[in-house]
């Protein structure tokens, strides 16, 4: 074992190390607060195109405005009389 050797391994637990502690420094920080002003009442029901699973969603964050997502693809509103 030469000195090369010992310095290639103590630089790859450094590079492996640096990059865990990344990893775990992004999942334990909290998703920003919803603001309860943005958050509205609503009666919508949604269908996904791939599966088929239906979703009725009862409340709504109007900061964002999209559809939710089943099977990867945003789901399909379903307009019921």
């Amino acid at each position: 074992m030469s000195v090369l050797d010992v310095l290639l391994a103590l630089g790859m637990a450094v590079v492996i190390w640096s990059v865990a502690m990344v990893l775990i420094r992004m999942l334990s920080t909290s998703p920003p607060e919803v603001d309860p002003s943005d958050v509205v009442v609503t009666d919508q029901d949604y269908r996904c195109s791939v599966c088929g699973a239906e979703v009725t969603m009862k409340r709504v964050n109007l900061a964002e405005d999209k559809p939710p997502k089943h099977c990867r693809e945003e789901m399909v509103p379903v307009w019921r009389p």
